[in-house]
């Protein structure tokens, strides 16, 4: 995902019948309307009403205006290098409103690694504006990050009742869930990055065999000679050797 980059960002009172005369920015552009906040805007031809915590999101090179019909204060930036963002009004935006002021300090503060911090809330204003726009609540989650997760820490004693813990979902759910999306169980999964770590270790490495059970996760070597042989036809010992010849 690309950098979002802060272009212009400003707070002001626009008092009651004020009128922002139709304009187009080359960037992107979020506007949040502040306590007692009444009017409407134009947005590329569609007529919006927006309310005390609404937030416009308006695309590049769209025609846009605003009337108020309360003197009320606006947050407003613009912004380019984001993913495409969700153009119109959406309602109850107040959780993104703590975001807007941190990127209105950031701005007059500019202290070291600013625009990287900016670029961060920018993004994450959106997302929280897309999670609610598409209602994730019943959907199912993404378990690409559990999958992850057993391949970079699949030398330490990982249940499934654990990863099931980080999705939130029970264990049975979680199992059927990932064998369903990944077309292998997670128990199945876990023992395959093993093995496959362990047959790179004694291919490129004469650690021992003993080490190497216990660098791969697997309880003592007993239980990795059993595991390699099954995967693979050969015994560590008799696959390592069979590399040499």
């Amino acid at each position: 995902m690309a950098m979002a980059k802060l272009i212009f960002c400003n707070s002001e009172i626009r008092e009651k019948d004020c009128e922002i005369a139709p304009h187009r920015h080359g960037c992107s552009e979020m506007v949040f309307y502040e306590n007692g906040a009444r009017g409407e805007t134009e947005i590329n031809g569609r007529k919006y009403t927006f309310g005390q915590d609404d937030l416009a999101i308006i695309r590049p090179g769209v025609w846009h205006s605003e009337h108020h019909l309360e003197t009320a204060g606006v947050l407003f930036l613009g912004f380019e290098g984001t993913e495409q963002a969700p153009e119109g009004v959406w309602p109850d935006a107040a959780h993104v409103k703590p975001l807007f002021y941190d990127i209105v300090d950031e701005v007059r503060t500019q202290e070291w690694g600013y625009e990287r911090i900016i670029s961060c809330k920018l993004q994450e204003i959106l997302a929280l504006i897309s999670r609610k726009i598409h209602g994730a609540k019943g959907s199912v989650k993404d378990l690409t990050y559990c999958k992850r997760y057993i391949e970079e820490n699949y030398m330490q004693d990982i249940t499934v009742g654990e990863l099931a813990n980080m999705t939130g979902y029970s264990p049975d759910r979680f199992r059927h869930l990932f064998k369903e999306e990944f077309g292998i169980s997670p128990q199945s999964y876990m023992i395959s990055v093993r093995l496959g770590q362990a047959k790179q270790l004694l291919e490129s490495t004469q650690i021992s065999c003993v080490e190497i059970a216990r660098l791969c996760g697997f309880s003592d070597g007993g239980q990795m000679t059993k595991m390699v042989k099954k995967r693979y036809g050969r015994t560590p010992r008799e696959l390592r050797g069979s590399l040499r010849r």
